[in-house]
């Protein structure tokens, strides 16, 4: 899956990409067309050419320069002003062309006097008009700069947070590992001391556990049936060290159509498994060990009861996995899950329920 950071650079790089456009095939030359353009090509053509092209310029430098220096630091700022005011000085010198228009069809002292009485009002004309687009030019540009910056910073922040959460879940994944394998291969040794006749099939089993944990448990994520399968030869496996006729384990795995296209992050339900494997097992006491994994649509659902007849002793401090699993539900699924987790009269119970979409 695509980060989000990398969806947002996409999306805001085509979007100044549209804004460029359309400003420069629709709002310029919709400005231009507000003034009587054509007149002024007629013998002032240079002076039309120059202030479209100054204008485009105008445009890109503050929106390119001006802009993402002003929001740097004072020196920057200082910087940036003095670029605007570089722009607004060689727009006034633009002003100052002398605009010339044929008097076509008058006597030469009838063309004398009308260039005469018509100079002024020609001059605040064409000078009006480009300080107007001037001064629509650079507030647009501004506010395109500005929010071009602000999409910037929202992103650099998004690809920050995801690279600190890549990190975190990384540090997680090499906690879960270790831990994983002191309990299961506790449990192997166990049954090659008793040198019990189960200890062929467990040690057949840990192989293909351990098989997955390398060769998916690296991956961002995996099916909902390989998922399922895992933990079903986890329990297969714990087995091994239960005695089965105290303790009676119920692992059920129910879902519909659309589970073959749902994704989990990996071994990230293993824990709650193993937490009531491990406290609701007893050789001297009737338990049950309730395992329920359902898929339904996009939302999945686990839920464990056991009865906690092997209780951690108060001394001893609080182990890793729990809370490394709950930190990685809040990296990869946040405001998508709910967890409780609950320890009532001696049942421990643990339901989540988690979006996969």
């Amino acid at each position: 899956m695509m980060p989000v950071f990398i969806n947002d650079m996409i999306s805001n790089r085509y979007f100044t990409i549209g804004i460029d456009i359309f400003f420069c095939v629709i709002l310029l030359p919709a400005m231009m067309m507000m003034l009587p353009v054509d007149k002024w090509l007629e013998s002032n053509s240079l002076f039309v050419v120059t202030l479209i092209v100054w204008l485009y310029a105008v445009y890109f430098c503050i929106k390119q320069i001006s802009v993402p220096m002003a929001m740097k630091d004072r020196k920057h700022l200082l910087i940036a002003i003095t670029v605007l005011l570089g722009t607004a000085f060689i727009t006034w010198l633009i002003t100052q062309y002398q605009m010339d228009f044929p008097f076509r069809g008058h006597k030469p002292r009838m063309e004398r006097f009308l260039r005469q009485t018509m100079s002024i009002t020609r001059i605040k004309q064409h000078q009006q008009a480009t300080w107007f687009m001037y001064l629509v030019t650079v507030c647009f540009s501004v506010a395109v700069g500005l929010l071009s910056e602000l999409n910037k910073q929202i992103t650099a922040r998004h690809a920050s947070e995801y690279e600190k959460k890549k990190a975190e879940l990384a540090l997680y994944k090499a906690q879960i590992n270790p831990h994983f394998l002191f309990n299961t291969l506790n449990t192997f040794y166990g049954l090659m001391i008793t040198q019990s006749p189960k200890a062929e099939t467990a040690f057949m089993q840990f192989i293909e556990l351990i098989k997955y944990m390398y060769t998916k448990a690296t991956k961002d994520t995996v099916s909902i049936d390989e998922e399922a399968e895992y933990i079903r030869q986890y329990i297969e496996l714990q087995k091994n060290r239960i005695d089965e006729k105290r303790t009676h384990i119920y692992y059920s795995f129910s879902s519909d159509t659309s589970s073959k296209e749902q994704r989990i992050a990996p071994m990230i339900l293993i824990t709650f498994i193993e937490n009531a494997l491990k406290y609701g097992a007893s050789s001297h006491i009737e338990s049950d060990i309730i395992i329920s994994l359902k898929v339904n649509n996009d939302t999945l659902t686990l839920f464990t009861e056991n009865h906690t007849v092997n209780p951690k002793p108060e001394n001893k401090e609080p182990g890793i996995g729990i809370a490394n699993c709950k930190k990685r539900l809040e990296l990869l699924y946040p405001g998508k899950h709910n967890l409780e987790i609950s320890n009532t009269n001696g049942i421990f119970t643990v339901n989540l329920i988690l979006k996969l979409k």
